[in-house]
């Protein structure tokens, strides 16, 4: 889910970009009177632009979610099995009893 908003988030930023940055790029390359020289300067800036974007949304995905953790996973010790513990014969071991004391006398 987290993902999913994460992308959805990027897709909202990258329109914006788009609507109020590229488009108006696009539509300055072709008016007239704009030389080669300056329609290069424009469109180096543009896919500057979008490198930029495309960059941070996959920075921000590895660092964000740690991706990285599927495809590189840690080294872990193996596993020991879990000791299972009589509770009765510990309750026996624990219990201390004074030298001296007798049982009591059955009823």
């Amino acid at each position: 889910m987290a993902v999913l908003l994460y992308l959805v988030g990027f897709a909202v930023l990258l329109l914006i970009v788009t609507r109020f940055y590229l488009m108006p790029t696009l539509i300055a390359e072709h008016r007239a009177g704009v030389t080669p020289e300056q329609r290069r300067i424009l469109v180096a800036h543009s896919r500057l632009v979008m490198v930029l974007l495309l960059l941070v949304l996959l920075l921000g995905l590895l660092l964000t979610f740690r991706i990285g953790r599927f495809f590189f996973p840690r080294h872990t010790e193996p596993r020991k099995p879990t000791k299972y513990v009589d509770a009765w014969e510990e309750a026996g071991r624990r219990l201390k009893l004074d030298d001296n004391q007798t049982d009591p006398p059955p009823p």
